[in-house]
């Protein structure tokens, strides 16, 4: 079983990032390969529905899209901005556009915003739009959580993130 962990963060160490990391750690004993895709570091271009129409993708989008589709769980990571989802994400996932994921299981995750639920709800519109069956458990941070290091410390969304990463190997262990 495969797992990937789209990271939605423009910034090359984040909390959004931290996060995706310790979901990655987490997952590495229970799947046979964690890939945690920080998206600041892909250059996948911005969305061209030009490109889309015409099947020109470049390598990088080409990667991006065959790595989606092998996954049988995918998380996606966001820090929270204007109480959404960030545009590095959008952007990632635009280019999915004309793939659907018919019963692939996916985690939603974010951080900010007082460990609000916004963006995670706003996340669960367009993976019903991509046919993704998403785990009921979701992990909301804040900065608190983390020490300086940026390594989760607070002991209640340990819990929350080992019970999310429980629950997504065991929904897509039901559905294989």
């Amino acid at each position: 079983m495969k797992a990937l962990i789209l990271v939605g963060s423009s910034d090359k160490q984040s909390h959004s990032l931290a996060l995706g990391n310790k979901i990655g750690e987490l997952l590495e004993s229970k799947v046979d390969s964690v890939e945690v895709m920080n998206l600041a570091d892909t250059e996948i271009p911005l969305y061209n529905r030009a490109i889309e129409r015409e099947a020109s993708y470049s390598n990088k989008v080409k990667e991006f899209l065959e790595q989606s589709v092998e996954a049988d769980i995918i998380v996606w990571v966001t820090p929270i901005y204007h109480n959404s989802f960030s545009g590095t994400l959008k952007n990632a996932l635009d280019w999915q556009h004309k793939t659907k994921f018919d019963g692939k299981v996916l985690g939603l995750a974010s951080n900010g915003g007082n460990r609000s639920p916004q963006a995670v709800d706003q996340l669960m519109l367009v993976a019903r739009s991509q046919g993704y069956i998403t785990v009921p458990k979701r992990v909301c941070t804040q900065e608190s959580d983390y020490d300086e290091n940026l390594n989760l410390t607070d002991e209640n969304i340990l819990s929350r993130t080992n019970d999310f990463v429980e629950q997504l190997v065991s929904l897509a262990n039901k559905i294989r």
